[in-house]
Parts: C-alpha cells; sequence; structure tokens
C-alpha cells in the first residue's frame, strides 16, 4: 500500500508538472512533451513497483519469488494507485482544468470542419462526444486505462524482481 500511495504520488506529480510547464499540451499535435512525460512516468513506475516487489521479495519470502508472484505483488500495488490517480482525474477535469473537455470539443469539430463534415455530422459528433466525455466517465475509463498501464509497467517489473531458487540435479 506504502509503494502504491508513492506510485499515485509519483504519477500525479509529473503530470502537474508538465501541466504547469505547457498546460495546452492536450491538443492532438505530437509534442516532445508528452512523449518525454510519458517516459518519465514509465521509467518512475517501473522503478517504484521494482523496488516495490524486491522488498517484498527480499523481506516476505527470503530473497525468492516467481515471476507471477512478482507480477501479483506490482499489481497489487498498481490497484490502490489507480485508483488514486482515477480521483486526481476526476479533481484535474472538474477544479484544475474545467476547460480542458470544451477546449477539446472545439477542437474536434474544427477538425471535423477542416475535413469537409456538414454541419448537421458535426453537431451529432459532438453531442454523442459530449454524452462520453463527462469528468466521470473520463473517469471511468481513465482508471481502466491506468490499470492496463500498470500493469504494462509490472510486466516489466516483475522482470526484474524475480529471483527464483536454483535447485542442483
Amino acid at each position: 500500500m506504502k509503494y502504491g500511495l508513492i506510485l499515485a504520488f509519483a504519477s500525479i506529480v509529473i503530470n502537474l508538472g508538465f501541466y504547469l510547464i505547457e498546460p495546452n499540451s492536450f491538443d492532438s499535435k505530437f509534442k516532445l512533451s508528452n512523449v518525454l512525460q510519458f517516459l518519465i512516468t514509465a521509467v518512475a513506475s517501473v522503478y517504484i513497483l521494482m523496488m516495490a516487489g524486491k522488498i517484498r521479495r527480499d523481506e516476505d519470502l527470503d530473497g525468492y519469488v516467481s515471476y507471477g508472484k512478482a507480477l501479483g505483488f506490482s499489481m497489487q500495488t498498481s490497484i490502490p494507485a489507480a485508483l488514486i490517480i482515477a480521483f486526481y482525474t476526476y479533481i484535474f477535469f472538474t477544479y484544475i482544468n474545467p476547460e480542458f473537455l470544451t477546449k477539446m470539443w472545439e477542437m474536434q469539430a474544427e477538425q471535423m470542419a477542416q475535413s469537409g463534415k456538414s454541419d448537421e455530422e458535426i453537431e451529432l459528433a459532438m453531442s454523442m462526444s459530449k454524452k462520453f466525455s463527462s469528468p466521470l466517465i473520463m473517469t471511468v475509463f481513465g482508471a481502466f486505462g491506468v490499470m492496463f498501464q500498470m500493469l504494462i509497467f509490472s510486466l516489466i517489473a516483475s522482470i526484474f524482481v524475480k529471483k527464483e531458487l536454483q535447485t542442483i540435479d
């Protein structure tokens, strides 16, 4: 649980740091800052998951753990982190950057208009988009996205945590 809190806190601090540096990084253009943010988050997450797994392995399991058990420990660390990050996502979209969704919808409408869509098509697409992109719905889908991301990070971290007992035949 302690490392889940550390993992969530690190992810939130990285996100807020990049938001403060570049508040409009949400647009659909490729940005180096977005790639850099992901890489820093990935490295920090894998490192924290490795440390949590190694401590669990060395203190509770006499220094040995299979890959599967290491993955399970990493996911036990990731679940509380994902829930906290999901809660932060709701706070972010509701209080920190409430205009994010409005800007996103405006950008989508502009892109659709540039691609030759009719006003009726744009209006229909925007009404559907608004139904599925409220802060609460984005938080729920974001939680699943974070869990998937944490699964990938856990798979990587578990490679470095596993240490199986060698038997001599």
